[in-house]
Order: structure tokens, then C-alpha cells, then sequence
């Protein structure tokens, strides 16, 4: 095979693992975005529509039991209005929020959920990585970066998470800098390692770069512009010898 042919295959393969990686960046936080949100709903409507049918037990039994309330045997119930009744909470909530009073509502609810035991670790928990993604706008990486690992002398492509001071660095007494390696071609696994930031060093590329780089096992080249053949792995190896 001639190495013209050997060049085009190769930037062919970087094409289409960076066409693959695209799509997947575009279809992976819909997909999940969308299952997780019906997940909630679904499950918050399905309570509602349990306790209204429940709601509807007492009004049969006064209708047997009372001929002047017998016009409650003909309330139905509709199959919306689990789903109405929820949108109705999620909109006055949202309200509510905005409001002096309505905050000072909240506030007070959520004091009653963080005396009651476990379950207000499971809340707390919850509160603080909204509050992450909120605070951040979502952007949990916020830079790509290279570290040793996992020893000196092998290179690893990271996201640093956090660089603020936290009770991990309280302990350990250092400035340290929260970082995410992730695996390949899986990125949403990987390992956090807390190293000093003298040992991180920042890459000038975004996330979604970064992570078509990592799905693509390192066939996908950030910097390597548009439709330029990316450099022959032979002319390489005849370089080295």
C-alpha cells in the first residue's frame, strides 16, 4: 500500500470517528436529558393521579350512603389531571420563588427536610450538585488539561472539575486542583485525583474537542485544521529509525 493511500485512509479514519463523536456530543445529553426529566415527571404524575383516585373513594361511599349526593357517582376522572395538576405545582413553585413571601416559604420547608434524619442527606446532596450546575451553567469541566497519569511519564487528557478550596484540601493541608480523567472510549467514567496545580497543565481547547479526542481513542487530532491530511504513521516510524 503507497504511503498516499496509507494517508488517505488514515485521514478518512480521523473523519469519520470525528463525524461519530459529533453526533454522539449532540445526541448523548439530549437522550439522557430527556429520560431523566420523564423519569421525574412520570413518577410525580403517577403519585398525583394516586392520590386524587384516592380523593375519590369518599366521595363514592357519601354518594351510596346519601341519595341527596348521588350526583358524585358521575365524577370522573380524567387521565390529564395528574398531569395538569403537576404543571400547576411546577408553575406556582416557580412563582413562589420569585417572591419575598414565597422564598420565605421555601426557606422554611426546607429547614423541616434538614432535621428529618437521612433524608436530609439524601436532600443536601441533591441541593449541592444543582447548586454546582447552576452556579456554573452547567459546565462541570471547565478546562481541558494534561496530567501524569497514572504514573510520571505517561500523559493523560483531563477536565478540571474544581480549583476551589474545600475540605479536601483543608485536610491534606495543599492547594490541590479537582481533576476528571476520563476513560476511553467511555469519558463518563474515570477517576478524580486531586493534584497541585503546578502539576496541571491547562490545554488551549474546548470540551467538546477534548472529548472527540477522547472517544475517538486519539484518532480525532483537535489541532488539526479542516481538511488537512493528518501526519503518516509510516513517514513517522521512518523518521524514528
Amino acid at each position: 500500500m503507497t504511503p498516499t493511500v496509507m494517508s488517505l485512509l488514515i485521514h478518512l479514519q480521523a473523519g469519520a470517528a470525528a463525524g461519530l463523536c459529533a453526533g454522539l456530543l449532540v445526541w448523548v445529553p439530549l437522550i439522557i436529558t430527556v429520560w431523566v426529566t420523564w423519569f421525574f415527571v412520570d413518577k410525580f404524575v403517577r403519585t398525583v393521579e394516586h392520590l386524587v383516585r384516592a380523593a375519590l373513594t369518599p366521595l363514592r361511599f357519601l354518594a351510596e350512603k346519601y341519595e341527596a349526593l348521588a350526583f358524585l357517582n358521575y365524577i370522573n376522572y380524567p387521565f390529564v389531571i395528574g398531569l395538569l395538576i403537576a404543571l400547576l405545582l411546577f408553575l406556582g413553585t416557580g412563582i413562589l420563588t420569585r417572591l419575598y413571601v414565597g422564598r420565605r416559604i421555601i426557606a422554611l420547608g426546607e429547614k423541616i427536610v434538614k432535621v428529618i434524619p437521612v433524608i436530609n442527606r439524601v436532600y443536601g446532596a441533591v441541593q449541592q450538585i444543582r447548586d454546582v450546575f447552576v452556579g456554573r451553567q452547567g459546565a462541570v469541566f471547565q478546562q481541558v488539561c494534561l496530567v501524569e497519569y497514572p504514573r510520571p511519564g505517561m500523559v493523560a487528557v483531563a477536565f478540571v472539575t474544581s480549583s476551589e478550596h474545600g475540605l479536601v484540601q483543608d485536610t491534606v493541608g495543599k492547594d490541590l486542583v479537582a481533576v476528571f480523567v476520563p476513560t476511553t472510549p467511555n469519558p463518563t467514567s474515570g477517576y478524580l485525583v486531586y493534584l497541585p496545580p503546578d502539576e496541571v497543565e491547562i490545554l488551549d481547547i474546548s470540551v467538546e474537542e477534548a472529548m472527540k479526542l477522547i472517544i475517538s481513542g486519539g484518532a480525532y487530532i483537535p489541532s488539526q485544521k479542516e481538511g488537512e491530511p493528518g501526519p503518516d504513521p509510516q513517514d513517522e516510524s521512518e523518521r524514528q529509525e
